[in-house]
């Protein structure tokens, strides 16, 4: 009996486990329900004064490693308005290859909760360039000591990730 029980335990302990890095989030604070992505991250006390806003080293990362294609994201706070500012660009300089790509990014406070949480997930068409900047707001923006960007080459297509955002921002307004 003690056998089947050690065995059950285990089994229950290791369902657990491995639910804390499923797709669909165990715990959707931080980058570790993200799966696949190459993840830099920022210090806010890395992040240069200028003016009334703090600005962020930049990010720049291959969303497909053996070709060039490019993610760069800057990233600027303005702690008196509670606003962050992020500003993403992708380069596909591969004439033949098309790809969705899915960035990320979460602004995260000492504690590892999730404070501001930015995804796209966009279709680059061969040799293409887009950017985007998008605007988050938050009273506990001043509350942010690090900043998690990481990209990849979304190889299930639109949507992929998105129902993992959905869960993240449900939890940052909960």
């Amino acid at each position: 009996m003690t056998t089947l029980l050690r065995a059950s335990s285990l089994t229950a302990l290791a369902a657990t486990l491995l639910s804390f890095g499923s797709s669909q989030g165990a715990f959707a604070d931080g980058r570790g329900d993200w799966n696949g992505y190459a993840w830099q991250q920022i210090k806010v006390a890395d992040c240069q004064a200028a003016a009334t806003v703090l600005v962020c080293p930049p990010y720049h990362q291959k969303w497909d490693w053996k070709r060039s294609q490019w993610v760069d994201i800057s990233i600027e706070l303005d702690l008196a308005r509670g606003e962050l500012r992020l500003t993403q660009r992708l380069t596909d300089s591969d004439p033949r290859d098309d790809d969705y790509v899915c960035v990320t990014a979460l602004a995260v406070d000492a504690g590892g909760d999730n404070v501001v949480a930015h995804h796209q997930n966009w279709h680059m068409s061969p040799g293409a360039d887009a950017e985007d900047t998008f605007r988050y707001t938050s009273a506990a923006l001043d509350q942010v000591t690090t900043i998690h960007i990481g990209s990849k080459q979304c190889r299930q297509g639109a949507g992929q990730d998105d129902a993992l955002y959905a869960q993240v921002l449900a939890r940052i307004h909960s």
